[in-house]
């Protein structure tokens, strides 16, 4: 008993610091901008929901910035010292343009996930307007999804084995004001795999956590994915 206790203590602080770091998740119209940290203590991942980055333009940076081929990320890490914000554009794959302000920090820091507007169905931008979902999330958003996300893992994810099934199976949901949340299941393959917040994201998410986002072969973790209603 007093080993599993400790188990789920450990569990729950790791949850409650990856919750901490939930994504910077941010909206913006194409040609519109945004502004995020960067980490200068470690590498900060930046991704374009729906879309990959074909390239970066900037006049001049601290970062380091190398793009994944598979996923079409970009990783910025600090190879320089500097604390003054820096400015560019982000070109997608898909043609969209849209500026960047950065202000690089001394700790780590979340991913990035960018969403363009205009990929989803009028009704549909409306009703994540009205849930709070503007142009990134307000703080007292953030914390409230922090908050759903620490009440479903409580009851569904700390103390408990991932179950076995498929990719992406539903294994409980949970509901209140405004939102529903579902506990699905990541499987790796023979070669493991990098579970991905962006893997999640579509219209109407709000947050999502991983408990394990390094999967080794065959491994399995639990995801909690927030949507609005």
């Amino acid at each position: 008993m007093t080993r599993l206790i400790k188990g789920a203590l450990a569990v729950l602080f790791a949850l409650t610091a990856s919750v901490a770091l939930a994504a910077q998740v941010l909206r913006t119209d194409p040609d519109g901008s945004v502004g995020f940290n960067v980490s200068t203590t470690g590498v900060t991942r930046v991704s374009v929901v729906g879309d990959r980055i074909r390239r970066i333009v900037n006049d001049g940076s601290i970062f380091e910035m190398s793009n994944d081929e598979e996923t079409g990320d970009v990783f910025f890490r600090a190879v320089g010292e500097g604390t003054e914000s820096e400015t560019g554009y982000i070109v997608t794959e898909r043609g969209v343009t849209i500026g960047y302000t950065i202000q690089p920090v001394a700790r780590s820091v979340p991913p990035v996930l960018i969403t363009i507007n205009g990929q989803e169905a009028p009704e549909e931008e409306a009703a994540a307007a009205d849930f709070g979902a503007g142009v990134g999330f307000s703080d007292d958003v953030a914390l409230m999804m922090s908050e759903i996300v620490r009440e479903v893992a409580r009851e569904h994810v700390l103390g408990r084995d991932v179950p076995r099934g498929r990719d992406g199976r539903v294994v409980a949901r949970s509901s209140g004001d405004g939102w529903t949340a579902s506990v699905r299941i990541a499987v790796a393959g023979a070669e493991g795999r990098l579970v991905r917040e962006q893997d999640f994201y579509g219209t109407g998410v709000r947050a999502v956590w991983i408990a394990n986002p390094h999967l080794p072969a065959e491994g399995r973790t639990f995801v909690i994915v927030v949507e609005a209603n």
